[in-house]
């Protein structure tokens, strides 16, 4: 497996701070910034999440599978337990992994605020950066929302109705929740980072008597 690189440090506290001007400290703070914008809303990151989600919905079929074996279709105790093995397997693990990665992406915004709060210069490239990748997670995260809250609709109006088994009715529900839930991940996290980028837009304010803040 190929390393990734780790994410960029927060700045040095004040007391151990050594750039040797402004346009240093500006330049370290500039490429902090725009990894950090690169990372919080990369590809990757988006289709790690979209895999977590792909698991859990595998989980949600041997979740159904296990109650067909128990309740419906006659009772097979051996295939039940097997399918409520597989689903733990498969639900356990990506529940893991969707923790890490919330808090890597909380770790990436404390970060963002930390470096931008460094200087009141504006954050220039970092948020154009920010805006373009976000526009990139905005839109597949609408769509899995609203394919979502009709897959559970669906479900829940086929069971109201009595046409459909149990087994199925779990099934559909984990399935449009897990999507919904997706969708909700990548849209908050897209949003998060519009909402970091709209707050460091301002430019700095002009120094009295002589030129601008560099």
């Amino acid at each position: 497996m190929i390393p990734r690189r780790p994410l960029p440090p927060p700045p040095p506290p004040e007391e151990l701070r050594a750039w040797p001007d402004d346009a240093a400290r500006l330049a370290d703070r500039s490429m902090a910034l725009a990894e950090l914008s690169r990372r919080g809303l990369g590809i990757a990151r988006l289709l790690l999440l979209w895999l977590l989600g792909a698991v859990a919905v595998l989980g949600w079929a041997s979740v159904g599978l296990a109650i067909q074996s128990f309740g419906e279709g006659g009772f097979d105790p051996v295939s039940g337990i097997v399918a409520l093995i597989l689903a733990a397997i498969l639900l356990v693990p990506a529940a893991t992994a969707l923790g890490f990665w919330l808090n890597k992406g909380r770790v990436i915004r404390l970060r963002l605020e930390e470096w931008a709060d460094l200087d009141p210069a504006p954050v220039g490239a970092a948020q154009s950066l920010s805006h373009r990748r976000s526009v990139l997670w905005l839109l597949p995260s609408v769509a899995l929302c609203l394919a979502g809250v009709s897959l559970v609709g669906i479900a829940l109006a086929e069971a109201s109705e009595r046409t459909s088994k149990v087994s199925g009715t779990t099934y559909q529900v984990g399935l449009g929740a897990t999507v919904l839930l997706t969708g909700i991940l990548g849209l908050a996290q897209a949003l998060a980072q519009r909402r970091w980028s709209a707050r460091f837009h301002q430019p700095a304010p002009a120094r009295r008597g002589g030129g601008s803040h560099r």
